[in-house]
């Protein structure tokens, strides 16, 4: 990737965080991502669907000094979760995380 197309991807992303962007914590580290709360994941139990379902948040690569792995503890909204699935291309400025909620 050109570090045109790496800046170019980046200042984007910050310009959509800015705007949409809202507070987590992901191995105890705080930052701002942009979160997807898609009800897919959630599961059917006795009187409807859980409450809570899978979530994904993407994150710019260079806020953290150690990127999380499976299994990392999250916290978003006051509930808790857990990285289910990473997603980082090769190259990539920005990681998608799959979480679940620690509860299930």
């Amino acid at each position: 990737m050109t570090s045109e197309t790496a800046t170019a991807i980046s200042e984007a992303f910050l310009e959509h965080r800015e705007a949409f962007g809202v507070p987590l914590t992901i191995g105890g580290v705080a930052i701002v991502a942009a979160v997807n709360e898609a009800p897919y994941g959630r599961e059917l139990v006795e009187g409807g669907f859980a409450e809570d379902g899978d979530i994904a948040f993407k994150i710019l690569l260079s806020d953290l000094e150690t990127l999380p792995s499976i299994s990392t503890a999250c916290t978003y909204k006051e509930r808790s979760f857990r990285i289910q699935k990473v997603s980082i291309q090769p190259g990539g400025m920005v990681g998608e995380y799959t979480v679940r909620p620690t509860r299930r």
